[in-house]
C-alpha cells in the first residue's frame, strides 16, 4: 500500500522542516513556501492532505484552503495558524472555506499525528463507501436497462390486434411488467403490479415474469396459465403480492382474460361508451393459491380498444396530495380513441406526469392499450 502523500505550505522554512521531520517517517511529505508555489504542485501531483498556515506572504491560507478543494476535492485540508486572537472566528472561516480541521500554534506532537491520522482514516473510509455507491449505481443501471429491455419496444401486431404500452418506474427498478406476445392462437399480453417498488419489487417481478413465460410456453389458454402460476409463486414471501391480468387475443375478436385483484380494465366500444372489466378472482400471494382464477370472455368490434393500467396510475398525487382518479383515466382515455395506441399510451403517461406537477411519481405506472383492428 503506497504511502499517503502531504503537502505543507508554511513561509517559515523551520516550522517547515519540524513537520517534514515529524510526518516523514508515515508519509510522503513535500513542502511548499506560498500558494503560488502549492497550487502549481497541486495540479502537478494528487496530494491525500495539505497543511496549510493561515498566514502567508504570498498568498492567504484561507484562500487557498477554498482553491485546493475546488482544484482537488478529495485532497482535505488542515488550517494553521500562530494567533490566538478570535479563535472562534477563524474555526468558523476555515470550516467555511472547506478546511477538515483548525490547528493552533504551537501544537503537540502527538496531536498532530493524531490528527493527520484520524482525517486519513476517515478520507479512506469516505472513498471506501463512494466506490461502493458507484459500483452499486453502476449495477442499478444496468440492471434497470436490462429490465427494460424486457418490454417490447415497438408495437406487437399479430392476429388483428395491436398492442402498446409504457412503463414508469419511480425507482432505478421497477415492480410493473408488461408481456405482449404473438403466438398461434392469437396474442397473448399481461400486465402486472407486485406490491412496493424497487430492488425487492423487481425480484419478485422478475421471478413472476418467469413462472409466467414458462406457464406460457406450457399452453397459452388462460385457464392452464392461471392454474400453473398459482402452483408457481411459492417463493412469495408470506407479504408479498401481486396483480395480474392476463389475455389471449383470438382473431374472430374474443378477448378471454383472468385478472388477479388488478384495477378493472377499461373497454372502449365503437360507440365512446367505457365498460370497465373487473376482477376476476383475488390477487396472487400464497394464502389464495388455492382459490381458482375463473375465466372471462369478451367479444370486441373492430375498433374497439382495451386500456390496462396499474394502480400507480390513477394513484399519481398532485401537490396538493389528490389523487388523479379512475374517472379521470378514463375521460382521458376515451377522448384520445381517434389518436394512435401509442400516441395514446404517450399522452396517458403525460396526464400523470401532469398532475403530479413536477413532482416523481411515488409508485410505478404502466399503461398499455389495446385495439382490434378494422
Amino acid at each position: 500500500m503506497s504511502r499517503s502523500r502531504i503537502l505543507v505550505v508554511d513561509d517559515d522554512a523551520g516550522l517547515r522542516r519540524t513537520l517534514e521531520r515529524i510526518l516523514s517517517p508515515t508519509y510522503h511529505v513535500e513542502s511548499v513556501a506560498g500558494a503560488p508555489e502549492a497550487l502549481e504542485r497541486i495540479e502537478a501531483a494528487r496530494y491525500d492532505l495539505a497543511l496549510v498556515d493561515v498566514r502567508l506572504k504570498e498568498g492567504d491560507g484561507y484562500s487557498l484552503c477554498s482553491a485546493i478543494r475546488e482544484r482537488r476535492p478529495h485532497t482535505d485540508v488542515i488550517l494553521i495558524t500562530g494567533s490566538i486572537s478570535e479563535p472562534d472566528e477563524k474555526l468558523f472561516r476555515s470550516l467555511e472555506e472547506g478546511a477538515f480541521y483548525f490547528l493552533f500554534k504551537p501544537f503537540d506532537r502527538r496531536v498532530l499525528l493524531a490528527l493527520v491520522e484520524r482525517c486519513l482514516r476517515l478520507q479512506r473510509e469516505r472513498f471506501t463507501k463512494e466506490r461502493y455507491a458507484n459500483e452499486l449505481a453502476a449495477d442499478l443501471e444496468r440492471a434497470r436497462l436490462f429490465q427494460e429491455s424486457l418490454s417490447p419496444r415497438e408495437p406487437v401486431i399479430a392476429a388483428g390486434w395491436r398492442v402498446d404500452g409504457r412503463i414508469l418506474s419511480c425507482d432505478a427498478l421497477g415492480g410493473d411488467f408488461y408481456l405482449a406476445q404473438a403466438v398461434d392462437a392469437g396474442l397473448a399480453i399481461s400486465v402486472s403490479d407486485v406490491v412496493g417498488h424497487g430492488v425487492s419489487a423487481a425480484m419478485y417481478a422478475g421471478m413472476l415474469r418467469s413462472t409466467l413465460d414458462a406457464a406460457r410456453r406450457r399452453g397459452v389458454d388462460p385457464e392452464r396459465v392461471a392454474r400453473e402460476v398459482l402452483q408457481g409463486i411459492d417463493f412469495f414471501e408470506a407479504a408479498a403480492c401481486a396483480t395480474m391480468v392476463y389475455a389471449l387475443l383470438l382473431p374472430d375478436g374474443r378477448l378471454r382474460y383472468i385478472n388477479a385483484g388488478h384495477p378493472p380494465l377499461f373497454w372502449l366500444k365503437a360507440d365512446g361508451t367505457v365498460e370497465p372489466l373487473g376482477a376476476t378472482g383475488p390477487l396472487l400471494n400464497r394464502i389464495f393459491r388455492d382459490r381458482p382464477l375463473p375465466v372471462e370472455e369478451v367479444v370486441l368490434s373492430p375498433g374497439d380498444r382495451i386500456l390496462a393500467y396499474t394502480d400507480g396510475a390513477f394513484e399519481a398525487r398532485n401537490p396538493a396530495d389528490q389523487e388523479l382518479g379512475l374517472e379521470k383515466l378514463e375521460e382521458a382515455f376515451a377522448a384520445l380513441r381517434d389518436q394512435p395506441i401509442g400516441e395514446t399510451a404517450d399522452a396517458l403517461m403525460e396526464l400523470v406526469r401532469l398532475h403530479c406537477g413536477g413532482r416523481p411519481v411515488a409508485d410505478d405506472v404502466t399503461v398499455v392499450v389495446v385495439e382490434r383492428e378494422q
